[in-house]
């Protein structure tokens, strides 16, 4: 049996791992966009393989990094099923959607065309192919064993990071041999907001481990509401400001609006009106309610206490032109909770845009921003701000906290691979890292006596 890596290697994005087995038979575990520099369009219109000779594919979870190219797939001739738990299709169907709805207004900004032969843009693929996608979706339990032919089983355990997310064992036996190999996708941090802690997988030959954090630690160690509290306090209650939080649509949307309404039930939001603007968001924390019963104790406690997990008095859904005005007219202490995280794109740049000149406004970055991201420049302390080709001053603060990370750092990742039985592994490949910090991270394992450990690049195969 091969193992081949065909994204997210010596990077974070476009997860995609292919088993190639002896009988012929081929698992591809993730099929996600890269985001690498270079055109989009051709780094993921074209597969190193031929789709159609793919007999499944495994999703672990709905983030567009690991499923926004699966309706690609399906365009160039994938025709199987895609496993996945059944959070993660009811997420990753609104995402899917999405992606289709930004590739066209990037096409239309490039100038490519208009509303009046949007379906020439220059797109990856259609609602058509997301919707067959969407049809495609086979959905199973987590720690459910599913034998998928006489040769081939997988099993679900939870990984944390987002509702739905899984790492997935695979038991495939070749020459009456039984090979377990496990896979993490993205891993949560223990204790995180609203998701379950992740739970390594039991007796494993190999491990595809993700390594985002690899060479970092988490600076903030205190409860997530503390945290959010001391900037609320500071910038809307001691001052009548604003605190305007970027916040990716799923997973930190929704565990930063749990947070304040544990504030609110605490009696630590009077006089605080909350906004969150984010059509995705809005169909994502929906999902969160429906299928609450997968989230971690806290918030099912929660809900049940009182009533729900995110609707309380001083929160507005963004939904209207009329709940735009009544943001825009609000003169009081304020916070908006808008997508995306990284402030590229979204509702979020028109509220930093407005918000950016006023010296009683905090812009708080609430997660990790790419280097040449927006959020990254204005946490570099800039002066002055590119949005939409204009130079724009800073007059508001900026200030940073990793409390609501969605991944492991580097102790927690280590952490992780000693509950896998390290010392029983024959290998640990790391994927999902950036390519200094998933060497440091390999680094950093030897000094703990975890030394067998490989660091894929794209394209390289191993025979397991």
């Amino acid at each position: 049996m091969n193992i081949t890596f065909w994204g997210a290697a010596r990077q974070v994005t476009g997860s995609m791992h292919l088993l190639t087995f002896d009988s012929g038979y081929k698992l591809l575990i993730d099929c996600g966009l890269h985001y690498e520099r270079g055109d989009a369009l051709e780094l993921n219109d074209s597969f190193p393989f031929d789709p159609s000779s793919i007999n499944l594919v495994i999703l672990t979870h709905a983030h567009i990094d690991h499923s926004g190219n699966i309706p690609t797939l399906i365009k160039r001739g994938y025709t199987g099923q895609v496993l996945c738990t059944e959070p993660t299709a009811a997420l990753v169907e609104n995402l899917l959607r999405d992606s289709v709805n930004v590739q066209l207004a990037e096409s239309k900004s490039r100038g490519k065309g208009g509303k009046k032969n949007a379906n020439k843009l220059e797109v990856l693929y259609s609602q058509t192919h997301v919707n067959t996608a969407i049809d495609r979706l086979v959905c199973f339990q987590f720690k459910s064993k599913f034998q998928i032919n006489d040769q081939l089983s997988i099993t679900f355990y939870p990984a944390g990071h987002i509702l739905g997310a899984a790492s997935v064992l695979v038991e495939v036996v070749e020459d009456n041999v039984i090979k377990r190999i496990g896979f993490t996708g993205d891993l949560g941090k223990l204790n995180s907001k609203i998701v379950v802690n992740p739970e390594p997988m039991p007796n494993l030959d190999y491990l595809i481990c993700e390594s985002t954090y690899g060479n970092r630690l988490h600076a903030i160690t205190i409860p997530a509401e503390d945290e959010l509290y001391k900037h609320v306090k500071k910038n809307c209650i001691d001052s009548p400001g604003r605190l305007v939080i970027p916040a990716f649509s799923v997973g930190r949307t929704q565990a930063i609006l749990f947070t304040l309404n544990q504030l609110f039930v605490a009696g630590k939001l009077d006089g605080v009106k909350v906004f969150t603007d984010s059509p995705l968001g809005i169909v994502s924390t929906k999902v969160h309610e429906k299928y609450q019963m997968y989230l971690n104790e806290e918030s099912i406690q929660f809900a049940e206490l009182h009533n729900g997990l995110f609707d309380f008095p001083n929160l507005l859904v963004i939904q209207s032109e009329s709940d735009q005005k009544a943001l825009a007219y609000h003169n009081g202490p304020s916070i908006i909770v808008s997508s995306a995280g990284m402030v590229e794109g979204g509702r979020i740049q028109q509220h930093v845009r407005d918000n950016i000149q006023n010296p009683l406004c905090t812009i708080l970055i609430a997660g990790y921003c790419a280097d040449g991201t927006l959020g990254h420049r204005l946490m570099q302390g800039q002066s002055t701000i590119k949005i939409k080709s204009k130079e724009i001053a800073v007059y508001a603060r900026v200030a940073s906290t990793d409390v609501f990370s969605a991944h492991p750092d580097r102790d927690g990742l280590h952490q992780y691979i000693s509950d896998s039985n390290s010392s029983q592994l024959k290998q640990i490949f790391l994927v999902h890292g950036e390519s200094d910090g998933i060497d440091e991270f390999q680094n950093y394992l030897s000094t703990k006596g975890v030394l067998n450990v490989t660091i894929p690049s794209k394209g390289d195969s191993f025979l397991i």
